[in-house]
């Protein structure tokens, strides 16, 4: 073979031809990861447009959406280096056998090395170029369906930010310079024959390594055992990460060690293994599981991924209205702090009550509402280490964390229909962490316990739902509120976050449309001795921007585990096919049917390819309880819609799966066929 120099045009031609002519003749491999390639860039360039036109809008909580898609952005970014990474692994592990080809008919490495610049430039090229093109078709109309989930008005303009354009086509210039890097170095440091023979490593049978199984297992048994454990929303947020990482381990570990020691299993069942179609089969897979191992353990992964986060961002958008309720209970929720006062003198704090109601019935009076649901009541708040029934403000790391409300028995009563009695130091709990014995010693105030409250509507009563465990006192009046702020002050750390009794009041407002916002937006300032003051229609913008911005970024991130997902399932059934056809031409010489060969092959398909999804089907159900806990951050409560949500999440993802399956099944089945 003539390998041409440099000493004229048409030889400076001779590589980009070669390389454009072997990317033709591997479009099977090369078609997909080019297709793949320009999605990534057209959402990495829609998102970034996106993230601009939000900036450049000035709309009312701006910041909050263009923080969100600006760090959606940079993770992208993560995931399209990985992806891109791991694809053009499987491309250059199948060709490395046409270049030590090319070794012997007389390529040197360098020669290699030039075909491979071009062929990378040609495929960050055609990615960029083709993803760009379709993400300024796109970006405007994903700019209005960013509107659409926040509640924003907005008109189509096109617009093509030059910065995105520019920072797309850098992300990919410096993502494909390392990819090279990685293909030359992988090239050229094998020698011909190594690379003649790469295409067939993975035949040696794998040893069962029982030390890597029974790792995995405990990994993966720590990680569900975590999630399980978990009690409260805090303990599910710093638990998630370490239990995520786990279960990763552990699924990779059994996929890989665990999966070979099966197989050896069923080989070992003689009835099982000497029937022509579980004999290839099996005998086909245990050779190579190391390889298809990771890809499995891959998919299982990202489908995990896939599922949590379509489940959640739906259920965090279909829920803002109920979420909003949760931590705003009325149309208009006031927060008033008493004036200091001494257990024995509490008219300041009556006066106060008094004063803030007639106050606001004179509001409404006078821009013609009527006041709806109205509740208010006397508490104090404030954060505590729980141990052994005592709370303390002066955090130690031998409690948990707990937030402490108390609210007097005239309150309880009257806003709940009750007709309880306490004696003198005595009171009533309800608690979302640990049980408590006889008595509770809140910050040096012994109290014993009358008994336990099993029902509190703690998000309605609080305003907000809390992440952390939740202790509430029925105190018998307010004497008892005001000793127990001056223990807390009196125990807390440098005097911070002080304690004091509060008076709340919210309620409902009925009336005209104009007459309801007309108090809406005086009520502000309005009522003495308030110091903050919630309108709900008013939060309702920055809650639907937020969670709107959530589920905008959510579907990104869908879009771009499902690209990974499908190209791992197309490369893994490629590579496979090709490994498997000269086994397969074997077994029909030696008397197997062209219909046997076809059960063979779907037998095995079936087997390596629903094992993933059944296993991201088995992860989501042990995190589901712990995914709940989290999501109460947010004020999302409502368990059945979120159930609900994940079971469709898994159906839909299920039919997506199958309709992958059946394309890969075919374009297998025809590469043994041959």
């Amino acid at each position: 073979m003539n390998i041409p120099q440099f000493s004229s045009l048409h030889n400076l031609l001779f590589y980009p031809r070669l390389a454009g002519t072997n990317m033709k003749k591997n479009k099977s491999i090369y078609f997909p990861y080019l297709c793949a390639g320009s999605l990534m860039a057209g959402l990495l360039y829609v998102l970034n447009s996106v993230g601009i036109m939000v900036a450049d809008s000035g709309m009312e909580g701006g910041d909050i959406m263009y923080m969100l898609v600006r760090i959606s952005f940079m993770i992208c970014i993560l995931f399209v280096f990985i992806i891109l990474f791991y694809i053009n692994s499987f491309i250059i592990k199948r060709r490395k056998r046409e270049f030590g080809l090319f070794c012997i008919l007389g390529m040197e490495k360098k020669h290699l090395a030039f075909v491979l610049f071009w062929e990378v430039l040609f495929s960050m090229l055609l990615s960029v170029s083709v993803g760009i093109a379709g993400g300024m078709l796109f970006s405007q109309a994903m700019f209005l369906l960013l509107l659409k989930f926040v509640g924003l008005p907005g008109k189509l303009i096109f617009r093509i930010p030059l910065n995105a354009v520019a920072e797309t086509f850098l992300i990919y210039l410096v993502c494909f310079f390392f990819v090279l890097l990685y293909d030359i170095v992988s090239v050229t440091r094998t020698n011909p024959i190594d690379l003649l023979r790469s295409s067939r490593e993975g035949e040696k049978e794998p040893k069962t390594r029982w030390a890597v199984a029974l790792a995995g297992a405990a990994a993966l048994g720590i990680g569900y055992a975590k999630a399980l454990a978990t009690q409260t929303a805090s303990d599910a947020l710093f638990a998630f990460f370490p239990a995520v990482l786990l279960v990763i381990i552990g699924t990779y570990c059994l996929f890989q060690a665990g999966s070979i020691a099966l197989l050896k299993t069923l080989r070992k069942n003689r009835r099982f293994y000497y029937k022509p179609e579980n004999f290839v089969s099996v005998s086909g897979m245990i050779y190579r599981m190391k390889q298809n191992a990771a890809g499995l353990a891959s998919i299982c992964v990202l489908s995990t991924a896939v599922l949590v986060t379509l489940s959640s961002c739906l259920s965090l958008y279909a829920g803002e209205e109920d979420m909003l309720k949760n931590q705003f209970p009325r149309d208009v929720n006031m927060y008033a702090d008493v004036p200091d006062y001494s257990p024995q003198d509490t008219a300041s704090a009556v006066q106060l009550a008094v004063s803030i109601r007639e106050k606001v019935k004179e509001l409404a009076a006078s821009a013609g509402c009527t006041l709806e649901n109205q509740m208010d009541f006397y508490q104090i708040s404030f954060g505590a280490s729980y141990a052994d029934g005592q709370f303390t403000t002066a955090f130690n790391n031998e409690g948990k964390t707990n937030m402490v409300y108390a609210m007097t028995l005239e309150d309880y009563n009257r806003l709940f229909g009750k007709s309880l009695s306490l004696g003198e130091r005595e009171v009533f709990y309800y608690t979302t962490g640990p049980e408590m014995n006889g008595f509770a010693d809140i910050c040096g105030e012994k109290y014993s316990l009358a008994g336990r409250l099993w029902e509190f509507d703690v998000t309605m009563f609080m305003g907000f739902a809390t992440p952390v465990n939740l202790s509430i006192f029925v105190v018998p009046g307010l004497e008892d509120l005001s000793r127990l702020a001056a223990a807390s002050n009196a125990q807390a750390q440098n005097g911070r976050f002080p304690t004091s009794v509060e008076f709340n009041c919210f309620f409902d407002l009925e009336g005209s449309k104009e007459a309801v916002r007309q108090l809406e937006s005086s009520i502000h300032g309005a009522v003495p001795g308030v110091y903050r003051t919630y309108v709900r229609s008013e939060q309702r913008a920055d809650f639907y921007e937020l969670y709107g911005s959530i589920l905008f970024v959510g579907v990104f991130f869908i879009v771009l585990f499902l690209i990974a997902t499908v190209l791992i399932i197309y490369y893994k059934q490629i590579t496979e096919g090709f490994d498997d056809r000269e086994r397969f031409q074997i077994m029909e010489k030696v008397g197997m049917s062209a219909a046997e060969v076809k059960k063979t092959i779907t037998r095995q398909v079936l087997l390596v390819f629903f094992l993933p999804l059944g296993m991201a089907v088995i992860h989501i159900a042990v995190a589901f309880p712990q995914l709940c806990k989290m999501l109460t951050v947010f004020s999302m409560t409502n368990i059945k819609m979120f159930a609900l949500f994940t079971v469709l999440s898994v159906l839909v993802f299920a039919l997506a799966y199958l309709l992958v399956y059946r394309l890969t099944a075919r374009t297998y089945f025809k590469i043994v066929q041959g």
